[in-house]
């Protein structure tokens, strides 16, 4: 079991919550976690000679998976006697993991016989049978039976009937060595949605293969593509996808599509396929009495999924040889809904900005969205439910009222692409409603409804959509129908069969301009629960002139043009929701809670009485593409409840590609922080620095030279150096790249040059000869046209004449200090970095410290993860209350003591220096010193440490105050 079976966890795996917390002792009372060893043996002391299949077998299994597999939130990986189609009940299923456990009391001996449904049969036996009676794409790969003392587990990749003994045996003692293959089974490479992932990618290569030989057909003789063709052969894809996927669904008879393609040569099989799709689109009764045999067994589909007429060409033999290929080489009853709609978005939509790769969600981070919005709370209810102590009555109406809210839930995805949001959705509150349905019918057998005709209430017609790309509305619909028909499979094992066909024709997905449509005519704002989605990435100054229009049409007078193009769907939903408990959740680049956007799309919304509910920090959105396409986003969830006793929630990582660390702050701003809802607005320079005895900041000097000024290379600099004339006039230059990371650069600076010197040098004339052509030659509106009088200059100067602070524009995210340097006023800086004329240091001091890097990182802009420093938003801003002169001197002095340990390190670029994992010891500890003066000169009552939200709380009032007062 090699495959499926495999180490995951060290000793000292990292720590999870755990229902059963008591157990780890005095370790967990004094905050700390047990290495793994020793939960191991904690968890065999407390199971040994214990076991009662009815009482104890929930408990066992929780316990085991929070503390031994380090899982986290267990409950909601496992079911627990959930019911088969043949009248039985699973004791433990994993579904995700792929694995069905038949747990026995401990006095029962796994190989003894025991009568299960009118016949004798082994704990192994009665889990396969169980397994058989599960639909296919919910069959587990491993088989386990247990008697709380033993484990046997069963692999049926390798021995599909179980029939050859457990591949692994072990007792309970013994756990610590075989502790691996649990591991092994739960690892997230072999669960169901790896599986369901690899599925639908191979699904979505074969049609982009039938729709790339349709397409050659379609375009054949030199035809342009037009819009209306895209649209029929997205149509065309489409109906043969849903198709295919019925025949192996047993929508349709087996084999019954993959016949009649294979029945027709390449030319006659296009008039085969327009008379299967007309007859799919009739009823019995409206259908022709003499209907070939062949088609007449075809069903009714109905749901507009064949209805419209649209182009089809003839067909050719790579065409037919596709459409076999995907259909008889390939299972596609056990493709995800939710991926393969995206991947089918992408073949399908000749949409230039997707022509990287394919790509789709995650199942991840749509639940990113959808399970604090809402689904959390859902499960949670439904948890409560179950476990209550009352009545059978009072039971059954509460799991009957909890149906009906859930059938009554109204959702809408305002930009909801291929409908993965929504396929997703449908799903989850389908297996919640899956949960009810077990408990009111566990005792009545699957065909005893009562007075339900028809015992299942949510339904696709509570998703609605909006979509701009009419492949991407036609892709939503099939993707909901499939989701519905996987849905059934499952209920199907606790009331029996319901019907299937024909599909309800829901007109929920709509194709439109999200930003120009009125959402009440899809579903009125007052009817609507939920709004949520992942909205068009697109920057502020990324957008089309239409796009444009779109933002003035939604924000009116408040588009001030800083608002990346999502932003327009936060402000529809804040208008459109007027249900009193509705909420909206949305999917943005991390842009929106930076710098200056933040005020001009949070104080309206929240001035309208929404507050944040739950946020999660810049984390990489990867779209699992083949190109690998990856963003830094954000997700906010906003309500408008005032209700004390709901903290928000705010989900922090470590690392972009990591787990979410929820924390639950009293408030969180726009910026995504722990404070009140303040707007840090831009200052001018005219207005100049809030903060005190801080000295104005601006662009370093911008040559505009064509690179003749510049002295790029070692060899360019020898030349120059070589020429005594010009040798005067060469000075070091410091752009971002050569501050940051210790490069060599040089420059002509020219600007106090004798004329005859410049006449005189070689060197000098023939660089300044090609400035002068670089510039005449330019633009004649640019900047460097305009210049062309004076060749010899920088298009700026804006050098310092004392000693300054060089401040790069851009640094990275990761480190925990800003790499800046005080330089004097003979290095020349580019306009790539900022200068502060800072004679005594104090200024340096400021921007080295935490309490600066704090206020950085909340409220200045990042490109993706790196910081963006602004003179203007950041610097200006920046609320130093007044310091006395002993604080400013103690301030300077722990300032020079940081430049003191830089230098202990010669030739140590400053990235070296402040690599957060290599840092010197002697710098982190003269920024520690820093720091601990720098804090209480904001107003922090002893040094913070690495408390970095308690900064920004204190920095927050600092603002809100100093702005007051002036």
């Amino acid at each position: 079991m090699t495959d499926r079976i495999g180490s995951k966890a060290g000793d000292d795996a990292a720590p999870q919550d755990s229902v059963l917390q008591r157990a780890s002792g005095s370790m967990l009372a004094q905050g700390m976690r047990p290495s793994r060893k020793q939960r191991i043996a904690q968890f065999i002391d407390r199971w040994k000679g214990h076991g009662d299949e009815k009482q104890e077998t929930s408990k066992f299994w929780i316990d085991l998976m929070a503390n031994v597999l380090d899982i986290p939130n267990p409950t909601s990986k496992v079911e627990f006697e959930r019911r088969t189609a043949n009248g039985g009940y699973i004791d433990v299923l994993f579904p995700d993991a792929r694995f069905l456990v038949e747990q026995k009391s401990g006095d029962v001996d796994l190989d003894e016989p025991e009568k299960r449904q009118g016949r004798m049969v082994t704990p192994i036996q009665q889990a396969l049978g169980y397994s058989d009676n599960m639909p296919a794409r919910d069959k587990p790969s491993v088989l386990g039976t247990c008697n709380f003392g033993t484990f046997r587990i069963y692999d049926l990749d390798r021995h599909p009937r179980a029939d050859h003994g457990p591949d692994v045996e072990f007792r309970l003692e013994d756990l610590a060595d075989n502790v691996n293959t649990l591991d092994g089974i739960f690892d997230e490479k072999n669960s169901r949605l790896m599986i369901q992932q690899k599925l639908s990618v191979d699904a979505g290569i074969r049609v982009a293969r039938l729709h790339n030989a349709l397409m050659k057909r379609y375009t054949e003789g030199g035809r342009e593509e037009t819009p209306k063709m895209h649209h029929d052969l997205a149509v065309l894809t489409v109906r043969l996808v849903f198709a295919m996927y019925a025949e192996d669904a047993g929508l349709f008879k087996a084999d019954s599509f993959s016949r009649l393609v294979e029945a027709e040569d390449a030319p006659h099989l296009r008039g085969r396929l327009i008379d299967l799709f007309d007859t799919l689109n009739k009823p019995d009764g409206e259908r022709d009495p003499y209907l070939d045999p062949e088609l007449a067994g075809f069903p009714y589909v109905n749901g507009g999924l064949y209805a419209e007429q649209i182009e089809i060409p003839q067909f050719t033999d790579p065409i037919r040889d596709a459409l076999l290929d995907a259909s008889r080489g390939f299972d596609w009853s056990g493709i995800s809904p939710v991926i393969f709609g995206s991947l089918m978005e992408e073949t399908l939509s000749h949409d230039q900005r997707r022509m990287g790769g394919m790509h789709y969600t995650t199942v991840k981070n749509i639940h990113r969205v959808i399970d604090p919005l809402f689904l959390d709370d859902l499960t949670a209810e439904l948890d409560r439910i179950e476990h209550e102590t009352v009545t059978d009555r009072t039971h059954r109406k509460h799991l009957k009222d909890y149906q009906d809210r859930l059938a009554g839930l109204q959702f809408i995805d305002p930009a909801c692409g291929s409908g993965n949001f929504l396929t997703e959705t449908y799903l989850c509150l389908r297996r919640l409603e899956d949960r009810v349905l077990s408990g009111l019918y566990k005792d009545q057998g699957m065909l005893d409804l009562g007075d339900d005709l028809n015992p299942i209430k949510v339904s696709i017609d509570q998703f609605h959509g909006i979509e701009i790309n009419d492949f991407a509305v036609s892709v939503a619909r099939t993707a909901l129908w499939i989701a519905e028909q996987q849905a059934l499979d499952q209920t199907a094992t606790i009331v029996g069969d319901q019907p299937r066909l024909p599909l309800h024709d829901s007109g929920n997905i709509v194709c439109a301009n999200a930003l120009r449509y009125d959402w009440n005519e899809l579903l009125p704002g007052g009817r609507c629960d939920y709004v949520m989605g992942n909205p068009p990435f697109i920057g502020q100054y990324l957008k089309g002139q239409d796009q444009t229009e779109d933002m003035r049409i939604v924000w009116g007078k408040d588009y001030d043009g800083y608002l990346d193009y999502a932003t327009g769907w936060y402000r529809k939903a804040s208008q459109y929701l007027t249900k009193p408990t509705a909420q909206f959740a949305l999917v943005s680049t991390n842009s929106i809670t930076q710098g200056v956007p933040v005020p001009s799309l949070f104080r309206p919304i929240v001035n309208d009485g929404w507050r944040i509910r739950f946020a999660h920090r810049t984390f990489g959105w990867d779209a699992q593409s083949t190109d690998m396409a990856h963003v830094h986003v954000v997700i906010i969830g906003m309500d408008k409840s005032d209700d004390a006793t709901t903290p928000p929630t705010l989900y922090t990582y470590r690392k972009l590609d990591g787990e979410p660390e929820p924390t639950h702050p009293r408030h969180i701003n726009g910026y995504l922080l722990d404070g009140p809802d303040v707007y840090v607005e831009k200052r001018s320079q005219k207005t100049g620095p809030l903060g005190s005895g801080l000295n104005l900041c601006r662009y370093g000097s911008k040559p505009v030279d064509g690179n003749n000024l510049l002295l790029n290379t070692r060899e360019a600099y020898d030349e120059a150096m070589a020429d005594p004339i010009a040798a005067k006039y060469v000075r070091q230059f410091k752009g971002a790249e050569e501050l940051i990371n210790g490069k060599d650069r040089w420059c002509l600076w020219l600007v106090d040059a004798d004329s005859r010197d410049m006449r005189a040098s070689s060197f000098l004339k023939e660089r300044i000869t090609a400035c002068k052509e670089f510039r005449e030659h330019s633009t004649k509106s640019g900047d460097a046209y305009k210049n062309r009088e004076t060749p010899w200059l920088f298009r700026d100067n804006l050098q310092p004449q004392d000693n300054y602070i060089c401040i790069p524009a851009h640094f990275s995210g990761t480190r925990t200090c800003i790499t800046c340097a005080w330089l004097p006023p003979e290095i020349i800086t580019g306009n790539a970095n900022f200068t502060c004329v800072d004679p005594d240091g104090f200024n340096f001091a400021i921007i080295e410290s935490a309490m600066f890097m704090a206020w950085q990182k909340g409220i200045g802009g990042r490109l993706k993860s790196d910081c963006r420093f602004s003179n203007t938003l950041v610097w200006n801003t920046l609320p130093l209350p007044p310091v006395d002169d002993a604080t400013r001197s103690a301030i300077i002095a722990a300032g020079k003591a940081v430049l003191e340990a830089r230098a202990n390190h010669p030739g140590s670029s400053l990235a070296d220096l402040y690599d957060p994992t290599f840092m010197p010891a002697d710098l982190r500890r003269a920024h520690q010193d820093l720091d601990k003066i720098v804090d209480t000169a904001f107003g922090a009552h002893a040094w913070l440490r690495n408390d970095n939200d308690a900064r920004l709380q204190i920095l927050f009032d600092d603002y809100v105050k100093l702005t007051a007062e002036q």
